[in-house]
């Protein structure tokens, strides 16, 4: 499973880009505050991002096709 973000939820803290192993996550720089995003074709769908985000529901597991 490989997840993305519901930039509703996410509190923009960064704990996922720091955890991720395969460094699948990076920052995107938007006004007003830095959003980031998940790169599918890195991302191995370990959890760690998940285990590590301290807003519940701020990612969202797929099965790594994007409808």
């Amino acid at each position: 499973m490989k997840v993305r973000i519901n930039y509703a939820i996410c509190n923009s803290c960064g704990l996922c880009r720091e955890v991720c192993p395969e460094w699948a996550i990076t920052q995107k720089y938007l006004e007003p505050r830095h959003l980031y995003e998940v790169h599918a074709e890195k991302c191995t769908g370990c959890g760690e991002c998940l285990e590590y985000c301290p807003a519940p529901g701020a990612f969202i597991q797929y099965d790594g096709q994007l409808s």
